[in-house]
């Protein structure tokens, strides 16, 4: 059994089809609990949700978060109350619910999440990918002021330790933390996400489970574009259309496009879905 949670608004129903076809074709041996937190979705965007994993054994259970949930929660314009639903994951989900998996609704699965889901957390809370190296890196860990962990990173994928992080998060402490650091979340819930947790994060391969255009250069810069795109069909999990470029719109000029293609319908082919979420 496999626990993974989304969340989103209307905008992103279509990328995320696309991503569960992927995850059906990719994962079909295992049983999934597919958890999909939102404030906006309508019954048709749940239709479509749920024609998308038709044919594989993924049981889909909607999480509407009530605004009165963030009453108290600081916002701004980077810090909305869509914020904080992935830091208050531990506290809406189902008791039953022991540790899950999140990912953005921007992503193609390529292969089995076995493996990582079956990770070893060890001591730790998250297990996530590094976001960025050297000097940006640095540069984050400085501004947030994080003294324990060695990367930064990328709150697009994470396996977290639900159980773990009840008894962690509380919803005073990731309000304090916010107020606390008001000024400095450029990236809103990943860097709160970072600065929480800090020193309670496992570092899992890039090239496995987060990967994107920049990862992917840096394997066509030692391997050519036909034998890194190879190597990515082989032994990537998940491939992260991340920042503002997109698959679905025309501008898209990414070398990643074609696993996006393999599970979008033709029309969108066509159109490029213009009408998509950013």
């Amino acid at each position: 059994m496999m626990n993974l949670l989304v969340t989103l608004d209307s905008g992103y129903v279509y990328p995320l089809c696309c991503m569960l076809r992927s995850l059906a074709k990719t994962n079909a041996s295992e049983c999934i609990n597919l958890y999909v937190a939102h404030s906006t979705l309508t019954n048709d965007d749940f239709i479509k949700i749920k024609n998308a994993v038709s044919d594989a054994d993924i049981e889909v259970y909607p999480i509407r978060l009530d605004d009165s949930l963030f009453k108290n929660a600081p916002t701004k314009s980077r810090i909305t109350k869509e914020t904080y639903y992935r830091i208050f994951a531990p506290l809406y989900l189902p008791r039953s619910v022991d540790k899950i998996l999140y990912i953005d609704p921007d992503i193609i699965i390529l292969n089995s999440l076995h493996f990582f889901y079956s990770t070893d957390f060890g001591n730790n809370l998250i297990i996530g990918a590094k976001h960025f190296d050297g000097f940006v890196n640095r540069w984050n860990r400085f501004r947030l002021s994080m003294h324990k962990s060695s990367y930064y990173i990328n709150a697009g994928v994470m396996l977290m330790n639900i159980d773990k992080m009840r008894e962690f998060v509380t919803e005073e402490k990731i309000f304090k933390c916010v107020k606390r650091n008001y000024f400095r979340l450029f990236l809103a819930d990943q860097d709160v996400i970072n600065i929480l947790f800090d020193g309670k994060i496992k570092l899992y391969s890039e090239n496995v489970i987060n990967l994107d255009e920049r990862c992917f250069k840096r394997l066509s810069d030692d391997l050519g574009d036909e034998k890194a795109l190879s190597q990515v069909k082989k032994s990537t999990a998940i491939v992260h259309y991340n920042g503002k470029e997109k698959p679905w719109y025309n501008e898209y000029n990414g070398k990643l496009r074609c696993f996006f293609d393999m599970y979008s319908s033709p029309e969108i082919q066509r159109a490029r879905c213009l009408d998509a979420g950013a």
